[in-house]
């Protein structure tokens, strides 16, 4: 038994490893391994029937129970070794795994065989397995036909003298002797038989036994289709129920709004005769329709989408589309608009959230296939049309509309759950759309195509659908095909994606980038604005000057420092150079202008009080000397901080109206440095009373005190300047 079940093995691999170099086209080592399986197969049959002739099988304990004479008991033992090795059959054509046996496992060899050899113009050997097999098949007409075109091809005397291989010649012979007995067996005795071959004869069976089995096979056969009958009634009723229950729940659940204000509802479920079903109108405008009409004329391939046939729905009519990815990509490479193709996503994107919304769908709705189509009508095809440009069809599952049912089953794209179809033009003959029953014949509702309308409807057997001939001219929509189940969500649309993100990207980079280089030029501008501020007018620049002092002298504290270092510097000046009263009352009026001037909060009102000071300034003649050192000493501050020092060193050799003139810079200046001016009042104090050299050792401590101040100060207008900066 184990030496049997190697040889089954063997027969096995030979025959399939020989069928997938069969189906490659190479038809040498396929004829090798076919010849060898078929070795195999005759000496695993020889020492199947050996091993059937052992002792006789009671089935159990029936051997109690027996009780037969000689030849009854021969009989018995004959008619189980004879069923055993008709049974070989089976054995030998059954793979491990599989429930049934292959069938004709021994005749397709040689059906296999007689093409490979045809393929390797070895016509001798293809007459001789022609033959073969026309021993099991003798009424098969395409194998004959096959024989008399190898017989023409070698000739037709060569051909007479090849025979039929001889060892299949007995092997047949055998086999049916065997049959007559096991059916004479079942006839007489009534030991049951069932042929395991397809190719046994009828005549071999008794006329009486075939007249039985008809018979039982009627009877079998109308007790089946009463109880299938039977049992699909039931099932009608059921889905009846459910159907109308199912049809409530749906009319229901749709009718949603619609996301855009633009797009209306014209007709619905119920005035479609159906369920699930809508058509809309405005959903895009002209322009749209007429740009991706373009795109189609420009970018759509003959047979797109339709494995590559032009025709493949009516000869009468040749189609043409694109996907989305491929519009894309045409766009990309300059071949067509790049902007159309990106319409022609952003539209689709658009019909999916209008239907997902209308029907209320719980769940998101995934695209499974998009495809811009156009289908032309050929005109020298249209007389005597009575064909459909598409037709009627479901689009989740198999329509046999000859009982009105509908398999959800591959090859049908079981996946789909709704359906929609954008129209772009309506300039054509024909091309309406129209719902029917299952039967494929009852129309129930029937749609114009126009632009900007899109028909949405559900993609099970509740909405057959179709599409009458295209007789005159060009017939454009998007066909767009969606989905619940994410796992089938269309492979071309994740691609068209990505390929929008890596186009736009480069745009975003350029983007980013000039507003930084914008960002960049404003600080420029700044101190553009600055220089233009310096070389302003002197009215600009005394209300600049009062803008800085006000930002440093904010405290009562640094205001009352400000009169008491002005006093001390006043008695100072008086004992080193004798400047007149005169004089100091013309610097006294200038200290109290500028405490108002420095006590005001607000920038604003201050400017305008500034320039209103100036402009008093200029119509009365006794200030415009004070006016004069202001700005003198505002534009030596601002400009060139450096040189207040080196004025400073120069300080000590000036006597006379110069020391006045220090002072009167001084100050001007003091109401910008008001912590220095303190510490150099403290030191006046003590220095007091000490006659020309304390006062030129005072002078001294001034002039350094105003150099530190003078840094203070420049360090500060520095920082106030970088917030101004900032603040800009």
């Amino acid at each position: 038994m184990e030496v049997m079940d190697l040889h089954m093995v063997y027969i096995q691999e030979d025959f399939l490893e020989a069928k997938k170099l069969y189906s490659a086209d190479s038809f040498a080592p396929a004829i090798e391994r076919f010849e060898g399986a078929v070795t195999e197969y005759f000496t695993a049959d020889q020492e199947c029937r050996a091993l059937c002739e052992g002792a006789y099988d009671y089935d159990g304990y029936n051997y109690l129970e027996y009780s037969a004479d000689l030849f009854q008991s021969m009989t018995d033992h004959y008619m189980q070794v004879l069923n055993c090795k008709q049974n070989c059959a089976v054995e030998l054509a059954s793979l491990p795994g599989k429930d049934k046996p292959m069938e004709d496992f021994l005749p397709s060899h040689f059906n296999y065989l007689q093409f490979s050899y045809y393929n390797t113009e070895n016509y001798e050997k293809a007459i001789e397995c022609a033959k073969t097999y026309l021993l099991f098949h003798p009424e098969d007409e395409v194998m004959s036909q096959n024989l008399a075109f190898y017989s023409a091809t070698l000739g037709e005397d060569k051909a007479a003298e090849i025979s039929a291989r001889e060892l299949v010649q007995r092997h047949i012979k055998q086999s049916l002797l065997e049959k007559e007995l096991l059916y004479f067996a079942y006839d007489a005795f009534g030991i049951t038989f069932v042929d395991p071959d397809s190719w046994t004869p009828a005549e071999v069976m008794p006329q009486r036994l075939r007249d039985k089995q008809k018979a039982d096979r009627e009877t079998a056969a109308r007790i089946t289709e009463e109880i299938g009958n039977l049992m699909k009634e039931i099932e009608t009723l059921v889905e009846e129920k459910n159907k109308d229950s199912n049809d409530i729940t749906k009319i229901v659940r749709e009718g949603g709004s619609v996301p855009f204000d633009d797009i209306t509802v014209t007709m619905t479920s119920k005035s479609l005769n159906g369920s699930q079903r809508v058509v809309m109108d405005k959903v895009i405008s002209d322009d749209e329709c007429r740009e991706l009409h373009r795109l189609s004329n420009a970018a759509a391939l003959r047979g797109d989408g339709y494995r590559g046939k032009p025709s493949p729905h009516s000869p009468s009519e040749m189609f043409q589309g694109v996907t989305v990815f491929k519009a894309l990509k045409l766009g990309q490479e300059g071949k067509v608009p790049l902007k159309s193709a990106r319409l022609f996503f952003d539209l689709s994107e658009k019909v999916r959230k209008v239907l997902e919304s209308y029907f209320r769908l719980e769940t998101e709705l995934y695209f499974s296939y998009t495809h811009l189509v156009c289908r032309s009508a050929i005109d020298e095809k249209q007389e005597g049309r009575e064909d459909l440009s598409h037709p009627v069809h479901v689009d989740n599952c198999l329509l046999v509309s000859e009982h009105n049912e509908c398999i959800k089953e591959p090859p049908a794209y079981t996946h789909r759950d709704y359906s929609a179809i954008l129209y772009l033009n309506d300039d054509f003959e024909g091309g309406d759309f129209i719902f029917t029953e299952l039967d494929a014949k009852t129309v129930t509702a029937e749609i114009r195509p126009q632009c900007g309308r899109v028909v949405g409807f559900g993609a099970g057997k509740e909405n057959p659908h179709g599409v009458r001939a295209v007789t005159r001219g060009q017939r454009c929509a998007v066909a767009l095909w969606f989905t619940l189940d994410p796992r089938h969500k269309e492979k071309e649309r994740i691609q068209a994606e990505d390929l929008l993100k890596m186009l736009s990207s480069p745009l975003d980079a350029e983007f980013q980038k000039s507003l930084k280089d914008t960002d960049s030029k404003q600080p420029a501008q700044t101190s553009g604005q600055a220089d233009q501020s310096a070389a302003a007018p002197d009215d600009q620049e005394a209300s600049d000057a009062d803008k800085q002092a006000q930002k440093e002298a904010d405290t009562q504290a640094q205001l009352t420092d400000k009169q008491s270092t002005f006093k001390e510097d006043q008695l100072t000046d008086k004992e080193s150079t004798g400047t007149n009263v005169n004089q100091l009352k013309e610097k006294e009026t200038t200290q109290s202008t500028d405490k108002k001037a420095d006590q005001s909060t607000d920038k604003k009102a201050e400017k305008s009080t500034d320039k209103k000071e100036v402009k008093q300034s200029s119509k009365q003649p006794a200030k415009q000397k004070q006016k004069a050192t202001e700005k003198t000493g505002s534009k030596l501050k601002e400009k060139q901080a450096d040189k207040k020092v080196k004025q400073a060193d120069k300080t000590k050799v000036k006597e006379g109206d110069k020391k006045v003139k220090t002072s009167t810079k001084k100050t001007s200046s003091q109401k910008e440095k008001p912590l220095g001016k303190k510490a150099a009042v403290d030191k006046s104090s003590s220095d007091s009373g000490t006659g020309a050299t304390a006062t030129e050792e005072k002078s001294k401590s001034l002039e350094s005190k105003r150099n530190s101040q003078d840094s203070k100060a420049e360090a500060s207008s520095t920082a106030d300047s970088q917030k101004d900066k900032d603040e800009l």
